[in-house]
């Protein structure tokens, strides 16, 4: 089996069509064909029905097309790696990232980052939340994961983290709603609300059910969303309340942030797995975000302290 011919195989079950895949990939049609037939012989099974005018995959082909897509993309993912080998100071660093990291945090790390590296290229890996970038980490399928957490969360693993800056939540409620006037809330005073939180794997989500039921009772959960600008609108529009980061609401005019009591700490963190094999470019930016903690000129706090400024 050669990848060539799972190259020619990947593009016809997109194209469904074999001179179109020959046009695709610059080649002659017959040598498509046979390619797709030495992989049907190789392998002693029908892939590719061709009795009709648009080619189609057999059961068999389907199947195999997906050990081909994955193969096709873990060969890709090589090349990238070994791009940092062909000089000394570039290469690529997979950083995984949830929503809400991805919007508020990853930006502000990839400029300051970019600005002393540009060789060196930043690729954010999206995830559901913080669990699925900590798994992909712990496999090996990310360098690193960009990781929002309790101070629980941390304590319990601190071999292979670096503190990146800490921030604390708050309850957002509408301009107009009755306890907008308040200095601070617990979590009691919140029994009859409507809560718009993310999903259930965050921390915030579980942050919130654990603090309500502290305070006796079950949130009622309106909705669970990964969009944040959706969470702050949907406040704003008071059609209920959410508890969110300092750094999500900092400057944001269309709602009322108020501190909770006791506090809800968030820590932000760069996470890699434990038998992770670094390269040199990923040690790099673990380097960078070590020695900017280490001066702490955390990013989001610069970004907070700035934006108060401005409001």
């Amino acid at each position: 089996m050669e990848f060539r011919q799972l190259e020619y195989f990947c593009t016809l079950s997109e194209l469904e069509n074999f001179t179109r895949t020959a046009e695709t990939l610059h080649v002659s049609q017959p040598s498509v064909t046979k390619a797709i037939k030495a992989l049907e012989l190789e392998l002693d099974l029908l892939l590719v029905d061709r009795r009709q005018k648009h080619v189609t995959l057999t059961e068999a082909g389907k199947e195999f097309y997906l050990h081909a897509q994955r193969i096709m993309q873990d060969v890709a993912e090589a090349k990238r790696d070994m791009q940092q080998f062909r000089n000394g100071s570039g290469g690529v660093v997979r950083v995984g990232v949830s929503p809400m990291v991805e919007s508020y945090v990853f930006p502000r790390i990839y400029t300051a980052f970019h600005r002393e590296y540009p060789e060196i290229t930043l690729e954010a890996v999206e995830f559901g939340d913080s669990e699925g970038v900590k798994a992909a980490a712990d496999q090996s399928k990310i360098d690193y994961g960009l990781l929002l957490l309790g101070p629980a969360d941390t304590a319990a693993d601190t071999e292979n983290v670096v503190e990146l800056g800490r921030d604390k939540m708050s309850v957002c409620l509408p301009l107009s709603h009755p306890l907008a006037g308040r200095r601070q809330l617990d979590f009691a005073d919140l029994v009859h609300e409507h809560f718009i939180l993310q999903r259930n794997q965050t921390y915030q989500h579980r942050i919130v059910y654990e603090r309500c039921q502290q305070a006796g009772y079950t949130p009622n959960v309106l909705i669970c969303t990964s969009q944040f600008p959706t969470i702050k609108q949907l406040v704003a529009d008071g059609e209920g309340i959410s508890v969110l980061p300092d750094f999500v609401t900092s400057g944001d005019r269309r709602i009322k942030c108020l501190a909770l009591n006791p506090p809800v700490e968030l820590i932000y963190v760069l996470y890699w797995g434990k038998q992770s094999a670094v390269a040199e470019a990923a040690e790099r930016f673990r380097i960078f975000l070590q020695q900017r903690s280490q001066e702490k000129t955390g990013l989001l706090e610069k970004r907070n302290r700035s934006e108060r400024e401005v409001v």
